[in-house]
């Protein structure tokens, strides 16, 4: 009888093990599939409340500034501006700043101006500079850009903006392309001429 007891005894135990893999499996399963619907899919739906092209681009505001501060020695004037929202979390933000990198060096002498905006606050400081430096953007970002950041609409990042010399966003996309958004900065261009 004991050894009945006992052989009962384990095969629960490897039951309720089997059953307790199966459940967390099952969990994790779930849990992956929910964050790639709503984290690792970034595109935005057509409900989300961007700033459209042709309307006015707000202020560009921050708490502070890393690598250069826009707002001196007249850095924006006559120039085509790119604004990249971004944060030192964001994975598709460090896949996409090899192409920012590239666009900026491809029109850094044409007029256009790259200015980056995240919400990382000033505490962040040290994670900012770092991931600027890993990902080699040397163009002022602004960091703590709440305001402006709430502005412009921007309900997911990576998200980047190109406005016109007239104060209007010209070009508005969160696809990441380097192409799509080189358009863009060509067509901000083209209306200069």
């Amino acid at each position: 009888m004991l050894e009945n007891n006992l052989m009962t005894n384990q095969s629960m135990k490897k039951d309720f093990a089997i059953a307790l893999v199966l459940v967390l499996t099952g969990m994790i399963l779930f849990t992956a599939w929910l964050g790639y619907g709503l984290i690792g899919n970034q595109r935005p739906s057509q409900n989300l409340s961007l700033l459209n092209v042709g309307e006015t681009a707000p202020p560009l505001n921050a708490e502070g500034w890393v690598n250069g501060n826009p707002h001196q020695d007249q850095f924006l004037d006559g120039k085509v501006i790119v604004v990249d929202a971004w944060a030192t979390w964001c994975g598709p933000c460090r896949r996409a700043a090899p192409h920012m990198v590239e666009l900026y060096k491809k029109f850094k002498d044409d007029n256009v101006a790259f200015i980056g905006l995240t919400s990382d606050s000033e505490e962040q400081l040290p994670e900012i500079k770092e991931w600027l430096s890993a990902t080699g953007i040397t163009w002022p970002n602004g960091y703590g850009a709440y305001d402006s950041l709430n502005a412009f609409k921007a309900e997911f990042i990576p998200q980047v903006w190109v406005i016109g010399m007239d104060g209007k966003i010209v070009w508005n996309e969160d696809s990441r392309s380097a192409e799509s958004l080189e358009e863009g900065i060509q067509r901000a261009l083209n209306q200069i001429k």
